[in-house]
């Protein structure tokens, strides 16, 4: 189970709040909505993909 370290609260992988932005995910802590984690989302199209066809 994920601990928060700012406020040592041990919660399931279930009740993390999870945000998607493009290629990035944050999940943060329900209970005082630290952070707990960013991750990179790979195998999404960049927008800045300028490959010509």
């Amino acid at each position: 189970m994920p601990q928060c370290r700012a406020c040592d609260a041990t919660v399931t992988a279930a009740r993390l709040v999870r945000h998607d932005y493009p290629r990035v995910t944050v999940v943060h802590c329900p209970e005082c909505t630290a952070i707990v984690g960013r991750y990179r989302r790979h195998g999404d199209a960049p927008e800045t993909d300028t490959l010509r066809r």
